[in-house]
């Protein structure tokens, strides 16, 4: 008796002196990647170069737990780790009649020996497995160590674990196995080297033990004939040389950043075969121009979600260092960064959608921007220049940003450059950078995202919380009724509020109305006409745009398209040149050839493009010639997005009555009816103006006048604005390199003249530039108008 309670005592106490054991503190895992659907993407050995993965028990198929009852411990929820009836067995036929050695261990024993790495053939380990046997029994319950046995058990090779043998052997994750597959599964452990069907003749030691225990099961759960005969059905193993290495880039980056355990990504698997398979064949079909690499991003943006991820046209290939990850390398882009130059310029109220940018010959220091096709094509709106493309207007618009300009917006939204502002200088808005495709993705969803800049999710799990945020918002369209001359105060508010959302999102993000109307700005670029785009339901809208860098060395397209951000790459990751790297050309048409692969967009392209009430927009009319507000000579008028309070318009000084004789057709000083009629005439500004001229375009001019006037004034005339030089700049005197000076002066303007302090410079028409051989010094840099109007700025000269 008192030995039975001591051995109670000890039992029941054991929890109380002895510290619960980690089962797993040392459990090393391989790392395994899913694709949203459950798709394994990649499994890689352990840092123990064995392939293992934790699972919980109830992630087992119920089959796998009974069969592996059934054949490695009948009584496993009936004993307390030792099975005595098992144990006295095996001592009476191996022991004491020297018959054939019986195995007794029970599972918890052979969790002691695998998680504790016991030699149980000799009698010190087995007494020691035995103890930790009880040892285990008292810290966990019967669920738990079942569990850790078979995340524990061996499998063949350096196969532990069955989550791993499942996905190895199967191609199937352990919850999803049939009842044959568990039955082949769970013979393996008890003789691990010889049932491994990777070596010769381990399928068929396999398949007769697995055919033993269906013997066995049959008792236990009877089959119907049919049944029986379907588990007899030899299985098909695969081998770890079969394991798929899909989307390796993406692969490889979440290596990175969760080295082990089972990781379930975002990637959609189907997509990720569809976008691979139309880059192949782009690049088959292209081969004659030089185009043999190719990088994709396929994001969904109210998640952010990766869907499809393809660093490189081929992984494998040497010749195009195909193991670059051409998403996260750095390259220049092109052009593709000036959307967001115009979002700025829209946000800090330098232009609406509809202002005149002129594209024309312009100095910035000594800088000069050309445009691509080395052609100036005058003056065209905002959105012409951007859809177009056009060099000068953008560098024009940088120029002009502030607080913060663009280099500072671009380190606040995840494109932190190594080089200070100076280095880069206006360059920025002609790609003169260099940032990866997933920053710029992370740009363009901002567009569709109401401003907001968010990273890329790599898991399914991260973005639960996003889409339930997302699908929260609803887009309502709001109707806005717009008459021929709208009062001013709808323009020309001044809204407190936005200007403290102004301020607080001038770095991170984008003022959403900004985002908005660069994202119908870019819509209006017609789509590239494709077979395959045209065989989508009414031609949903894309807001895409392109790049080519430098010597042509990078093409980008990227774009919004429904719920998506495409990105596209063509180039060399040597750097080296190829003339037919040009965006619109050949990056443009596989853009265009993986929007079908995204599915029925039309709904999202909707609500993408939709007006939101919560948006300060305002569609107005404006001025068909000059776009801003109407004057009551403006003889017609077209509807434009502005922001109230923000956006520039004034009323529009461009139509202009003129008093004309009705005797002789010549003009007047002045106003005398009725002797005189006022006439309408356009009075462009001069640099406009001779635009206008050089591209052949007449511009009707008053008649000259009657006599000469005392004094010519214009009460409606704007004073000239200095071009060239420009203040703030610094200059630096150069023999034989003399200054340039441009003036833009009124309509009604002929001639301009120039002072340094008191000092006059020269006289020039319109439109005409004065050279000026400045020395070194400070100068007060003036210029007077026909007018009377006059600008000045202060000129440093070194």
């Amino acid at each position: 008796m008192v030995l039975v309670a001591l051995l109670a005592l000890f039992w029941y106490g054991l929890p109380l002196f002895t510290a619960k054991p980690q089962l797993y503190a040392q459990y090393a895992q391989s790392q395994a990647v899913f694709a949203a659907g459950g798709q394994l993407l990649a499994l890689r050995p352990a840092s123990d170069e064995r392939y293992r993965l934790r699972l919980a028990l109830t992630d087992m198929a119920p089959a796998l737990q009974q069969a592996t009852l059934l054949y490695e411990d009948r009584r496993f929820y009936q004993h307390f780790g030792l099975d005595l009836p098992a144990l006295a067995r095996a001592f009476w036929q191996g022991v004491v009649k020297g018959g054939r050695r019986q195995g007794a261990s029970t599972i918890t024993m052979q969790l002691a020996r695998l998680h504790y790495g016991i030699d149980s053939q000799t009698v010190l380990g087995k007494l020691q497995q035995i103890g930790l046997a009880l040892y285990l029994e008292r810290h966990f319950n019967k669920d738990a160590i079942l569990e850790a046995y078979l995340n524990y058990a061996p499998y063949g090779g350096n196969i532990e674990s069955v989550a791993a043998a499942s996905l190895i052997y199967f191609g199937k994750t352990a919850a999803e196995l049939s009842t044959a597959e568990a039955l082949a599964l769970a013979v393996i452990p008890q003789n691990p080297l010889q049932r491994n069907p990777e070596r010769q003749n381990g399928a068929a030691q396999l398949e007769a033990a697995r055919a033993r225990l269906l013997q066995i099961w049959h008792q236990y759960y009877p089959l119907t004939a049919s049944e029986q005969q379907l588990l007899q059905i030899p299985l098909r193993f695969k081998r770890r040389s079969d394991l798929p290495f899909t989307a390796p880039h993406f692969v490889q980056a979440l290596a990175v950043q969760q080295p082990s355990g089972p990781l379930h990504s975002s990637l959609d698997w189907h997509l990720q075969q569809q976008v691979q398979q139309q880059v192949d064949t782009y690049l088959r079909q292209q081969q004659r121009l030089g185009l043999r690499n190719a990088s994709v991003l396929v994001v969904h943006r109210p998640t952010m979600q990766i869907k499809a991820y393809i660093g490189s046209a081929d992984f494998y290939n040497r010749e195009i260092a195909g193991q670059v990850d051409g998403t996260a390398a750095l390259r220049s882009p092109g052009s593709a960064l000036k959307p967001f130059i115009y979002a700025l310029a829209l946000q800090q109220g330098h232009i609406h959608p509809k202002s005149l940018l002129k594209d024309l010959p312009q100095r910035f220091g000594l800088f000069s921007p050309e445009n691509f096709d080395r052609r100036f094509q005058g003056p065209l709106t905002a959105t012409a220049a951007l859809v177009q493309s056009r060099n000068v207007p953008a560098v024009t618009l940088q120029a002009k940003l502030a607080q913060p300009d663009f280099y500072q917006w671009l380190g606040a939204n995840g494109v932190r450059l190594p080089q200070d502002a100076n280095y880069y200088g206006l360059a920025l808005a002609l790609g003169g950078l260099e940032l990866s495709m997933q920053q710029m993705v992370r740009l363009y969803a901002m567009l569709g995202n109401q401003g907001q800049y968010r990273d890329l999710q790599w898991l399914a799990s991260e973005a639960t919380t996003k889409v339930a945020m997302t699908q929260s918002v609803s887009i309502e369209t709001k109707p806005w009724t717009v008459t021929a001359n709208p009062p001013p105060d709808v323009v020309e508010i001044t809204s407190q509020e936005l200007k403290k959302r102004v301020a607080a999102e001038n770095n991170a993000g984008l003022l959403p109305e900004a985002a908005f109307l660069t994202l119908q700005m870019l819509s209006s670029q017609p789509a590239l006409q494709n077979a395959r785009l045209a065989a989508l339901t009414d031609s949903p809208p894309v807001a895409w745009k392109t790049g080519t860098s430098y010597a042509y060395r990078d093409a980008w397209t990227l774009g919004l398209y429904g719920d998506y951000v495409v990105a596209v790459w063509l180039g060399n990751f040597d750097g080296s040149s190829n003339p037919n790297l040009v965006g619109r050309t050949v990056a443009a048409p596989l853009f265009f050839s993986l929007l079908p692969l995204l599915g029925e967009q039309q709904h999202a392209n909707q609500q993408l493009f939709a007006v939101s009430e919560k948006l300060n927009l305002r569609q107005v009319a404006l001025c068909r010639q000059s776009f801003q507000l109407p004057n009551r000579f403006c003889p017609a008028t077209e509807l434009g997005w502005v922001i109230p309070g923000v956006s520039p318009v004034a009323l529009s000084e461009l139509h202009r009555p003129v008093p004309i004789f009705r005797a002789s057709g010549l003009r007047a000083c002045y106003h005398q009816p009725p002797l005189t009629e006022l006439q309408i005439f356009e009075f462009w500004p001069s640099d406009i103006a001779a635009l206008y001229q050089q591209a052949g375009v007449r511009l009707q001019q008053p008649p000259a006048y009657a006599s000469p006037c005392s004094q010519l004034t214009q009460s409606q005339a704007k004073p000239p604005q200095i071009l060239s030089p420009q203040a703030g700049l610094t200059y630096f005197a150069q023999a034989g390199r003399p200054l340039a000076l441009q003036v833009r002066l009124d309509g009604a303007a002929t001639q301009s003249y120039w002072f340094a302090g008191k000092r006059f410079l020269g006289a020039v028409s319109a439109n005409e530039t004065l050279f000026w051989s400045a020395s070194a010094g400070e100068y007060q840099l003036r210029v007077q108008d026909d007018l009377g109007g006059s600008s000045e700025i202060t000129l440093n000269v070194q």
